[in-house]
């Protein structure tokens, strides 16, 4: 059995001032709303590339047995 981590471990996003604060408090910019969406995007990608390493590779064409 594994143990698990993750409690421990730690993640680094990197985020826009603006993302920070649409993540944080939810703060809404009119004039671009596609922020915070933006920033959870950013924030999930980290996470799948953290929690499932075999998964955000690419695979190499020479591998595939076609």
């Amino acid at each position: 059995m594994m143990t698990s981590t993750l409690s421990t471990d730690t993640l680094s996003v990197e985020l826009t001032v603006k993302e920070a604060q649409a993540l944080s408090s939810g703060v809404k910019f009119v004039a671009d709303p596609n922020v915070s969406k933006e920033a959870r995007q950013k924030l999930i990608r980290s996470l799948d590339r953290k929690l499932f390493p075999a998964t955000s590779k690419t695979i190499e064409y020479h591998e595939l047995e076609v």
